[in-house]
């Protein structure tokens, strides 16, 4: 079994947090789950460029794991990642 997690890692007064988002027996549904998930993070929004939830660029791609930075936030990071888990 498999989940993706998206992590927010904070920025000046925001707190961090984590959630898995999705569980399956398939990883590769994970990973086009994931990509849905980049996409919509690094779509630009010019009427707001320090919306959070917008405006991300892809700083690092692994197999497993994709980092984003906003792009006028630059200490700002989030990232998903898709581990394997047990599931009780």
């Amino acid at each position: 079994m498999y989940a993706l997690t998206f992590c927010y890692e904070g920025c000046d007064n925001n707190e961090p947090y984590a959630q898995t988002i999705a569980v399956s027996e398939d990883v590769n549904k994970l990973r086009e789950e994931m990509e849905k998930c980049i996409e919509e993070d690094t779509q630009e929004n010019e009427d707001d460029e320090w919306d959070d939830s917008c405006n991300f660029q892809v700083f690092f791609n692994g197999d497993f794991q994709v980092s984003l930075q906003h792009k006028a936030r630059i200490n700002l990071y989030t990232k998903y990642v898709i581990r394997n888990v047990n599931v009780l």
